[in-house]
């Protein structure tokens, strides 16, 4: 199982690589709302999953992959884009674009902005979005900003590139695991998986240095 956020942007970097590799693993591969991909790791209704940590189950395991950085994405009009760096407090919630209830990155969002703490007005255009690349088109027609992982970026052209700002040390980041039932045994299989997954992303990466983890 793998969470929406992350499936269109992680799977293409390892897939090809992991199945080449080792042709007798059948992999069967489900989107998932991390509620959902969490109840059926409990029930062992799924090996393993792909998903943003820590969840606080002492029913599953966790191996820590990556962290995620957040990075703002604008529009050319927006006065945000014109800074090089941003800190949290600049952000205007009522310019906001977020994924709809449900997604646990919407969630590290309304922590990272204190938004339950923020009065938010009520606009001429709320949409509930299901999908990061969604908010991107969102904030290229209609303005305004929103907040994507860092591994999104790869799916950007080199216009939508000059609309990127990162955070102000230290950098709010989503941690990705492997997530299994505290019983799990194929443990060689694990491995495998974890290890082709680390070889493709970026060493900067799995370094939690200057980094700071959101709950959601």
């Amino acid at each position: 199982g793998i969470i929406p956020t992350l499936a269109p942007y992680l799977l293409p970097l390892f897939l090809n690589d992991f199945l080449s590799k080792y042709p007798k693993v059948q992999l069967h591969i489900f989107e998932l709302t991390t509620e959902d991909l969490v109840g059926k790791l409990e029930k062992r209704e799924l090996d393993a999953g792909l998903l943003a940590t820590p969840l606080g189950n002492s029913n599953l395991k966790e191996f820590q992959l990556f962290y995620d950085e957040f990075r703002v994405y604008g529009s050319e009009q927006d006065l945000l884009i014109k800074k090089k760096y941003i800190i949290k407090e600049e952000i205007n919630i009522n310019q906001l674009w977020l994924l709809e209830e449900g997604h646990c990155f919407r969630s590290q969002i309304i922590n990272l902005c204190e938004l339950q703490k923020k009065e938010m007005h009520l606009r001429q255009l709320d949409l509930a979005v299901g999908s990061i690349e969604t908010l991107k088109n969102l904030v290229d027609t209609y303005k305004g900003i929103t907040i994507i992982p860092a591994l999104a970026l790869n799916n950007l052209s080199t216009h939508q590139k000059r609309q990127v700002r990162y955070f102000r040390t230290p950098a709010p980041v989503r941690e990705i695991s492997l997530v299994t039932h505290h019983y799990f045994v194929k443990e060689k299989l694990l491995k495998a998986l974890m290890d082709e997954i680390q070889n493709n992303i970026p060493e900067t990466m799995r370094q939690l240095k200057h980094r700071d983890v959101i709950p959601f």
